[in-house]
């Protein structure tokens, strides 16, 4: 009899460990999966704030995105004095840029980091926005993309700034994806298999974007920098990024859109 209640002790414990083992990997699995649903989730789209208006005639220019942002900073007196001396009006160009961020990240730093916040703030007459590299490279999928990108160009809009839009640029991401970190090509492939993205999403991304801005009705009101201004000798080794000449490139077709937007004389660049 003591080696029935010992056995059936012993098979009782075995249950509980099991239902305990079972319940544990339930809520993991459970932990898990919303953590993936919440980092391809859509954001809630947020109230605008105001941004300051100017009635002076300096063109200001605002620059917000990714690390091609980031890395433009260099170069923001260099495109200030490309506007002035094109235009023979003062020019003002500040950029704010944070390297690795996705469109979603950039839309929410427009509101919770406080040097993008005070970027926008201070009201410029026109904003570039780089976003779209790393939600490519990452392959978070096209809705995700063309979603927060137009929330980010609505904000523009409704407080009268002009938004220029780099137009997803033709880096090599073929090459850059299996260069990096393996953790990052594993969720690179798992994020290609729950969205049902390929290798090359690039133009899949560039295509439900230009649809959502015709169906806003607003693609006329956004400039485009264009993606075949860039050549491969733009780019870093990192074939991700642009060099000096990339540089030079983009601020030229910058300072044009502006110009030709403003239907003013264009001195050439050299």
């Amino acid at each position: 009899m003591g080696k029935n209640r010992g056995g059936k002790i012993a098979l009782n414990t075995k249950k509980v460990l099991i239902l305990s083992i079972a319940l544990s990997l339930l809520i993991i699995v459970g932990y898990y999966v919303w953590k993936l649903n919440s980092y391809f989730s859509i954001l809630d789209e947020r109230p605008p704030y105001e941004c300051a208006q100017h009635q002076d005639d300096t063109l200001r220019l605002s620059m917000i995105g990714d690390s091609w942002t980031f890395l433009h900073k260099p170069h923001d007196n260099y495109m200030a004095n490309l506007i002035s001396n094109a235009t023979g009006k003062p020019a003002k160009v500040i950029s704010c840029g944070i390297s690795r961020l996705s469109s979603k990240e950039v839309y929410r730093c427009i509101y919770d980091n406080d040097e993008m916040e005070q970027v926008l703030r201070d009201g410029a007459d026109f904003c570039f926005i780089s976003v779209g590299i790393n939600d490519s490279n990452r392959k978070m999928g096209a809705r995700y993309y063309a979603h927060h990108t137009l929330y980010i160009i609505r904000f523009l809009l409704q407080n009268q700034v002009t938004p220029i839009l780099l137009e997803l640029p033709d880096y090599d991401v073929a090459y850059t994806f299996p260069n990096q970190e393996m953790r990052k090509v594993i969720a690179g492939r798992l994020s290609m298999f729950f969205n049902h993205s390929s290798m090359d999403c690039l133009e899949e991304y560039r295509q439900l974007l230009a649809k959502e801005l015709e169906r806003e009705g607003i693609s006329q009101q956004v400039l485009v920098v264009p993606r075949t201004i860039f050549r491969e000798n733009h780019f870093t080794p990192d074939r991700m990024h642009l060099n000096g000449q990339g540089y030079l490139t983009l601020d030229s077709c910058i300072a044009n859109e502006i110009l030709t937007s403003h239907s003013l004389p264009l001195t050439p660049h050299r």
